[in-house]
């Protein structure tokens, strides 16, 4: 094609103009009408060589434009632009407005990716990956012609060296795919991000993601903090989205999901709740399903959801019941108790005595093991309390690594002339670092899975607490005799000699997975090493696995931080059997907080005896017995590492707990800052099985283990 530069200018002129909006798409125009549109702009085009090849009909000009020709951007205004919009000559100014009015009539079909690997092999120049900019098309190309051609078509000089310009832009590394993905393959997900984007939007209301930034910040959907930005952020584009006009909407549709990370907000977890709230499920269910789904085997610990009606009842009853300053709390402190107070009874000779409070000499920083305490007299708590506590003159608490969900602050008001607010008759509570004493994450998500946890050896593991981790790991175990227990199936005989059995089995868990492998009489056990590891079965993604192995009351945790790989064994231990028990145990690397690993809890070291400040029951047994009763072991130099909830709906008196709802997410948002000072220590449940070590002085210095 014989053309002046001029066109090729301005069309690449406005290319860049495009560029420059940082999104290019297809139009739904075909290559193919684009061309025909093209052409007839110029009537009756000369002939150039024959009949057949007028001066405008260029092959390589015609693959341009089937090819690149229907690329198009968007304006600020959600406009098409196209790159024929620019005033040109005469000679094309025809054919320009034909094309960018063809292509302005017309809807976006999808996004304008080109692929590295099509422009490397393609005739247009010598590609570079790292160039700043790529040949569309072919600028320009140079023939002589012959004296037979010449004869033939008449019009050319035999001799002469002909330059024939072609149309083509430079387009920008941008938009130049490096990776071996097919243009179909971008487009089509690109495609899909705009529907999945227009579905949640029109879905979806901005009253419905209100509610749900509401309910996260409300505490009522567990794990919700990490899901706040993400739902604000689609907030936003939905209230933008209201405000957009009908006939643009499509466009703006294009742009805001071209590259949006929350593209498919809808189809995600979180967006699942909110398409549930929108469609009119009720706010109770739908948070409680979240939950499950989130973590099935902690979905309880979630606050309840409130309304704004409930929020403004309830502000009523405190305002007209003088509540307004009984829910400021603060950490108590040595000061705030009063030892006439505190009593502990059926003391020796029955009289009523003090709670000790004991000032005896600084513990020593030996670093110590659990195992060195197996053969130490054992005592059950009642008689501790009883027998033995009136004639200590000091008393320290050897802290362990698996005490860490022990650990509990008293919490007091800080106006203590504020109408109480506890069913008991002091203002005193107290909150524990997690939820029950001495329970286990494992544990509780093998008993809410259905399986059997209180046997008297145990291997159970865990996997895809963040939900993405969608796989099929496998806990296995060999016993002594060569038996390998996983999914099911015994390797090499049919039943364990030993008595072990698998009897939870995941396969992909979309929510959190485990598995759980046990033994319940020790009688069966051979004696001998039992090997225990996990197994990426089907080579899914897993970024964290936990695992845990319980025998005879003894517990070890351990985390796996890393990808295990296909087919490949995560070594966990070996325990060593003799006569039904533990004689030796080989951890892996794995080994979470074992026995004898320092690590601090609460700013204390662990593996060592600690100073016992304050030896008390909880304070609904100080006047009165009400609910469970809690011994606390209040610890020096023990301070909890972030605020703390002042208060718990379970401890609250009948008339506030008619607004539960509300109460629960104040005492999840009241929270009460760390202090130095505050009485914090271990507490133990009552009705929970536990045990504690304690160095004793007094007429002789004693180590003993307390039962609960």
């Amino acid at each position: 094609m014989i053309m002046t530069t001029k066109a090729k200018e301005m069309m690449q002129a406005q290319f860049d103009r495009m560029c420059q909006q940082g999104m290019l798409f297809r139009s739904q125009v075909t290559g193919r009408e684009l061309w025909t549109a093209y052409m007839e702009g110029f009537g009756n085009d000369p002939i150039f060589r024959d009949p057949q090849s007028s001066e405008h009909n260029c092959n390589t000009c015609r693959n341009f434009f089937e090819r690149y020709g229907n690329i198009v951007a968007l304006d600020g205004n959600m406009q098409i632009m196209t790159m024929y919009d620019g005033d040109t000559t005469d000679e094309y100014r025809e054919s320009f407005r034909r094309m960018s009015e063809l292509l302005r009539g017309k809807p976006i079909a999808g996004v304008f990716v080109e692929t590295f690997d099509y422009l490397h092999k393609a005739p247009y120049e010598q590609t570079n990956k790292h160039a700043e900019d790529f040949a569309l098309g072919i600028s320009r190309n140079m023939k002589r012609y012959t004296e037979q051609e010449a004869a033939q078509f008449g019009v050319v000089e035999a001799g002469r060296v002909y330059t024939f310009e072609h149309f083509m832009v430079r387009c920008p590394k941008a938009f130049i795919s490096f990776n071996a993905e097919t243009v179909d393959a971008i487009t089509a997900r690109c495609r899909e991000d705009k529907v999945q984007t227009e579905r949640g939007l029109n879905t979806i209301t901005t009253d419905t993601l209100q509610l749900v930034q509401d309910l996260i910040r409300q505490g009522s959907l567990l794990n919700g903090d990490a899901y706040l930005e993400k739902v604000e952020n689609f907030a936003r584009l939905a209230e933008e989205y209201k405000n957009v006009p009908t006939d643009k909407r499509d466009n703006w549709l294009w742009a805001k999901s071209y590259k949006y990370k929350y593209a498919r907000f809808r189809s995600e977890l979180i967006g699942t709740l909110c398409t549930e709230l929108a469609e009119g499920k009720e706010l109770t269910k739908a948070c409680e399903d979240w939950n499950k789904r989130v973590d099935p085997a902690n979905y309880m610990k979630a606050k309840a959801p409130i309304t704004q009606q409930m929020i403004d009842s309830a502000k009523a009853f405190i305002s007209e019941n003088g509540y307004e300053q009984s829910f400021n709390r603060r950490c108590a402190t040595m000061e705030d108790i009063k030892v006439c107070d505190i009593l502990h009874a059926n003391v020796g000779d029955g009289s009523v005595k003090p709670v000790s409070v004991l000032d005896g000499l600084k513990p020593t920083a030996t670093r110590h093991k659990r195992s060195e305490f197996k053969g130490v007299e054992t005592v059950g708590i009642d008689k501790f309390m009883r027998d033995i506590l009136p004639t200590c003159t000091s008393v320290e608490l050897y802290l362990q690594n698996n005490q860490e969900r022990n650990f509990v602050t008293l919490t007091a008001p800080a106006d203590e002339n504020s109408k109480p607010i506890f069913k008991w008759p002091n203002n005193f509570g107290w909150t524990y670092n997690g939820d029950l004493a001495g329970k286990s994450q494992i544990r509780e998500a093998v008993k809410q899975a259905g399986g059997f946890v209180d046997a008297y050896f145990r291997f159970s593991i865990l996997w895809n607490e963040n939900g993405r981790d969608i796989c099929d790991l496998d806990a296995h175990a060999i016993e002594p005799n060569g038996t390998e227990i996983y999914y099911s199936t015994y390797k090499g005989r049919k039943t364990p000699i030993c008595g072990g059995m698998l009897d939870i089995d995941m396969i992909r868990p979309h929510n959190i997975g485990v598995e759980n492998i046990f033994w319940t009489d020790p009688s069966k056990l051979q004696d001998g090493d039992y090997e225990f590891f996990i197994v990426n079965y089907d080579d899914g993604p897993n970024t964290c696995s936990k695992a845990e192995i319980a025998i005879d009351g003894e517990v070890f945790q351990y985390e796996i931080p890393h990808r295990i790989e296909h087919r490949k064994n995560a070594w966990i231990a070996t325990i060593t059997i003799k006569d039904g028990r533990m004689a030796s145990v080989k951890h892996s690397d794995y080994l979470k907080d074992g026995d004898g690993v320092v690590r601090e809890i609460y700013g204390l070291q662990t593996c060592q005896f600690h100073k016992v400040r304050l030896v008390c029951l909880s304070p609904n047994y100080w006047q009165s017995e009400v609910g469970h009763k809690h011994y606390f072991f209040m610890l020096e130099g023990a301070k909890a590492p972030r605020s703390i909830r002042g208060f718990h709906n379970e401890f609250l008196t009948a008339d506030l707990l008619d607004h539960r709802k509300v109460m629960e997410v104040l005492g999840h948002t009241q929270q009460v800052e760390s202090i130095d000072g505050q009485l914090s220590g271990l507490g133990f449940n009552a009705t929970v099985r536990d045990e504690v070590v304690l160095r004793l002085g007094g007429s002789h210095r004693r180590i003993i283990k307390v039962q609960f």
